[in-house]
């Protein structure tokens, strides 16, 4: 049975930004400037566009993680929105630099209505002339460099990595999917540098030769399809370990696979 390795590095910042989050969904308003500033606070560290996206995941798995366990996709999502549109609301007010860039990551991440609204927010920041950090115009649109799949023959589980590049900055996603806990996703996360250039390379040689498993090169298309069927199934972590990538990367999984259904031009996911 294959596994995905489990051990994505934390975004600069993220810990920070999301412990003000956590169970303040229904907080008042005080609490929700808190957080913002928060959230702020990490972004302004960014260096990267996906250092900033990791922020706000780690936020949006810190709400996701401070929800009742029986709490069902719905609730989740009206948690989410509502965390959302708080502190976009607050960050328009705002206005500052960090602000606009805050408001670009919450354009590509998190439920369609607070991404909706944070492009709208944005939009309005932009034409008053707040100005965008170097990376905010990238967010959310990495270039595929390649990907690939790779699993047992058996048919229990499969992943898929793609290598994705931000201006000469490489990232891979990776994600575990288990066909026998109804084909839903198992584990997701990232890796970053050298070990991101080099994964495609290491899993190749690592299944080559192996008769219980496969491997092969995929486009964006395929991805696409592959893990929109995926997100359209209930997640199923089971460890620790799996349970808190999920919560933190599963919101950058959804929204890649957009991205790249718009590039292969293929109909948008529908998420669970």
């Amino acid at each position: 049975m294959l596994l995905v390795s489990s051990d994505p590095p934390s975004a600069e910042g993220s810990e920070q930004a999301s412990g003000g989050l956590a169970g303040d969904v229904d907080a008042p308003y005080g609490l929700i400037g808190a957080a913002t500033a928060s959230l702020l606070a990490a972004i302004a560290e960014a260096r990267s566009a996906l250092a900033a996206e990791l922020v706000l995941c780690g936020a949006l798995g810190a709400v996701e993680t401070g929800l009742p366990d029986d709490a069902d996709a719905q609730e989740r999502l009206e948690a989410l929105a509502l965390m959302l549109g708080q502190v976009i609301g607050h960050g328009e007010m705002i206005a500052s630099v960090e602000a606009l860039a805050l408001l670009r990551v919450c354009s590509v991440l998190g439920p369609a209505t607070s991404r909706s609204a944070a492009r709208e927010s944005a939009g309005r920041l932009a034409t008053i002339g707040v100005a965008d950090r170097p990376w905010a115009g990238r967010v959310g649109r990495p270039e595929m460099l390649r990907a690939w799949r790779y699993g047992d023959v058996f048919g229990a589980q499969s992943s898929v990595g793609v290598l994705f590049d931000y201006r000469g900055r490489e990232h891979v996603v990776m994600v575990l999917v288990d066909h026998l806990l109804g084909g839903g996703v198992k584990d997701c996360w990232v890796s970053e540098g050298r070990a991101a250039k080099d994964m495609r390379n290491s899993v190749a040689a690592a299944m080559a030769g192996n008769p219980d498993t496969f491997f092969e090169d995929i486009d964006a298309a395929a991805v696409a399809a592959l893990l929109g069927s995926a997100l359209a199934c209930p997640p199923c972590p089971e460890q620790a370990d799996q349970i808190e990538d999920v919560n933190n990367h599963l919101h950058l999984v959804r929204a890649r696979v957009e991205h790249l259904a718009r590039l292969a031009g293929i109909p948008p996911v529908s998420h669970c």
